[in-house]
């Protein structure tokens, strides 16, 4: 058996608590790395937007992982961002760059000698340079996206003007940053087959193809059962972070294009919107059958009331966790054909998928009025989670393929 790994993970937000996607990747693979025995060190950013909430952390992970946090200011400055369309730097990467954390990394490396150096997204590729100088270690890229795809897709859905063009150009200036990092990281580990397609698609002509993998996340599939389960759904919920530009047009276009549809022929039957961030103008609406629950203090527990799950997704690129987690809960779920993307499941097998208004509204409707088909496929989900989604056998082969990284 290999020695255990020495593995320092930089992450551009606090994995705990895990209240979004990337969080949840993040702390999955951390979660794993340690149930294997390997010696981890975590440092990460934290911001306005995603703050260290150190009381909702149990004192176990923070001594496992020896947490240490640095905060960064990345409220949008205007200024600061017409000079970057000025100088075609990406403006989405410096927001996320404070010397604090250049110092803090310093620190560690003074001390600590590592195997491996895991950059979770591409936020945290600016701190390569200190690295560098003052390490050996592997550098290993996590892409939890192919950052410039996702912003081109939240462009194309903008109508034209100002705003448009200036996101074409962070957009632009963000794809030529990431093909950049293809030169300095020793190797890539993506969440989805596409993105990782992708960076093999743009290394250097020299470089070794093999060094970027996918890697899907894992969850704890075996312990998130529910206790209602097997109960038909009766309602239809969507549970995602409301800061994320996606989310937000993919629940505009379900609340105002799919649902007055699927309330009209089923007006019984609540929409029920949960996630963290919510925009401060929507509110429940009594008369659409539409509740806007906001953030919910335990997200696993939202699906313990029978429903069917809806990813009402046309932009981003990665892995959609939320979508993981219904399946993984046993829920019957309704998406496009870009909220699965990365996710090999099949369309009336796994999931339902629907890509236009109309046809999402058919599909609510058939598994809301056919409960034995909703348990159906929900029990298909949730056994494809089992066989695809287990974090620490997702966790395990990373790690043979960190060691074997780093013996090459």
């Amino acid at each position: 058996m290999s020695a255990p790994l020495r593995i320092l993970q930089i992450c551009h937000k606090p994995p705990r608590p895990a209240v979004d996607g990337g969080c949840i990747a993040m702390d999955s693979l951390t979660t794993g790395l340690l149930a294997h025995g390997n010696n981890l060190k975590v440092l990460s950013l934290f911001t306005e937007k995603h703050p260290f909430l150190k009381s909702q952390i149990d004192e176990t992970y923070l001594r496992d992982t020896a947490l240490e946090v640095v905060f960064a200011d990345t409220v949008l400055n205007v200024r600061d961002a017409m000079s970057h369309v000025v100088t075609g730097e990406s403006y989405h990467l410096s927001r996320f760059h404070v010397p604090e954390m250049d110092r803090a990394i310093e620190d560690v490396l003074r001390v600590q000698v590592f195997d491996v150096v895991i950059l979770e997204s591409l936020f945290t590729t600016p701190y390569i340079p200190v690295i560098r100088r003052l390490s050996d270690a592997e550098i290993v890229l996590r892409a939890h996206n192919v950052e410039h795809k996702l912003w081109e897709d939240v462009a194309k859905a903008m109508k034209k003007g100002p705003k448009k063009w200036l996101l074409h150009l962070f957009q632009s200036n963000l794809e030529m940053e990431e093909v950049r990092l293809l030169h300095t990281v020793d190797a890539v580990a993506a969440i989805t087959e596409p993105d990782a397609k992708w960076f093999r698609d743009h290394l250097p002509a020299s470089s070794d193809k093999s060094r970027v993998i996918s890697l899907p996340l894992g969850l704890d599939v075996e312990n998130r059962l529910h206790a209602n389960m097997l109960t038909p759904p009766d309602s239809v919920l969507h549970l995602g972070a409301m800061d994320w530009t996606p989310n937000v047009q993919g629940v505009k276009w379900l609340r105002d294009e799919v649902w007055p549809m699927v309330h009209e022929a089923m007006p019984e039957v609540k929409l029920r919107l949960a996630g963290r961030n919510m925009p401060e103008s929507w509110s429940s609406e009594e008369a659409l059958g539409i509740d806007v629950l906001g953030e919910v203090e335990d997200a696993q527990a939202t699906y313990d009331t029978p429903c069917v799950v809806v990813v009402p997704l046309h932009a981003g690129s990665g892995m959609r966790i939320k979508l993981a987690e219904a399946l993984a809960a046993g829920r019957p779920v309704v998406t496009t054909t870009k909220g699965m993307e990365g996710m090999e499941l099949q369309h009336g097998k796994h999931v339902f998928v629907a890509d236009d208004a109309k046809s999402m509204c058919d599909a609510m409707i058939q598994l809301l009025q056919t409960p034995a088909l909703a348990l159906r496929l929900g029990q298909a989900g949730r056994q494809w989670a089992l066989h695809h989604l287990g974090h620490e056998a997702r966790a395990q082969q990373f790690v043979n393929q960190l060691q074997a990284w780093v013996n090459s």
